[in-house]
């Protein structure tokens, strides 16, 4: 990812990519894996049989799925690589070293009508909105290959996005930030002799509940649930709340205001998924318009893990005349 069709999600994107090592679209080694690689070994293959100089560019790339593919199977290849988030196209490059990387909204993209061989996505450029697609398709030269892989509506990643984002907003109606911060006051203040013993009782009863009801969540949803951030927060808490007077206060409070933020920045993210997905009436609609640029009609498909597992993904590819 990231484009700025959901604008306002743009930085919870970059706030990830600033601090992590895994790819945005999906677990790698889960269970999609396997669909996904099997998906663009055959279509880069077929690509690069008919063109070893295939001009590719990587849209929306995050920390590079697609780019990972293509340098697998033409190690010498240089890849277009674009993405709204510079820290996003860092990371790549301790991934992939030697492509060509450009920070830009997938919506408006700094190429040459008809400059690019192979233009793909995955789970990416929907995020900045439809017109990004159209926007794509501009970029393929004649014979070339518009391919994306996006986003379904009510299907397996959407799902599991909901979820997540249902969890973290739960996690956030308890209030459970402020009231540790409350707790940690009242005992550091204890701890230094300028409260009472009633004063951090009170905010500690307070603060007990919030934690019960984060177990009742994990409980319920399992430890990995949203990434396994909810399970941090406990395990944190817990460890920092049992040894407070080995903690600075200072060093406290910048734990939990940085856990905020990455809360914030998980909703922020798992809600741009949700918009991002495209349901099949509209992607129906702007395959007409992509063809009506000169592209042969091609039937849309759903990648499925199997047959009795929603869609993982639409998978729009088309050639241009």
């Amino acid at each position: 990812m990231t484009g700025t069709g959901s604008a306002g999600f743009a930085p919870a994107w970059d706030t990830y990519w600033r601090g992590t090592r895994e790819n945005a679209a999906h677990k790698e080694g889960g269970v999609q894996e396997a669909l996904l690689v099997e998906f663009w070994r055959e279509l880069l293959q077929t690509q690069l049989a008919r063109n070893p100089d295939l001009r590719v560019l990587d849209l929306a790339c995050g920390n590079g799925a697609v780019t990972g593919f293509v340098r697998q199977i033409s190690p010498a290849l240089v890849v277009h690589c674009c993405d709204y988030s510079l820290h996003a196209l860092v990371e790549l490059e301790r991934r992939h070293p030697g492509n060509l990387r450009v920070v830009a909204d997938a919506a408006r993209l700094p190429y040459a009508d008809a400059s690019i061989d192979l233009v793909a996505s995955q789970y990416g450029v929907e995020y900045a909105g439809a017109d990004a697609i159209v926007e794509a398709a501009r970029l393929v030269a004649p014979g070339g290959t518009l391919a994306l892989l996006l986003h379904v509506s009510e299907g397996a990643i959407y799902r599991e996005c909901e979820r997540n984002r249902d969890v973290v907003n739960a996690i956030r109606a308890l209030d459970i930030l402020a009231l540790a911060r409350s707790a940690f006051a009242a005992g550091f203040a204890l701890n230094a002799g300028t409260a009472t013993p009633e004063t951090f009782k009170q905010a500690e009863q307070a603060f007990t509940p919030a934690v019960r009801g984060l177990e009742e969540i994990l409980r319920e949803a399992g430890p990995t649930v949203a990434g396994g951030l909810p399970g941090q927060l406990y395990r944190d808490i817990a460890h920092m709340y049992r040894k407070m007077s080995a903690y600075d206060p200072a060093e406290i409070l910048g734990w939990l205001e940085g856990m905020a933020r990455e809360l914030d920045a998980y909703q922020g993210r798992m809600q741009s998924m949700l918009d991002a997905a495209l349901p099949r009436d509209q992607l129906l609609a702007l395959q007409a318009e992509v063809q009506a640029m000169g592209f042969a009609a091609s039937p849309l498909r759903s990648l499925t893990v199997n047959d009795h597992s929603p869609a993982a993904a639409w998978a729009l590819v088309m050639q241009r005349r």
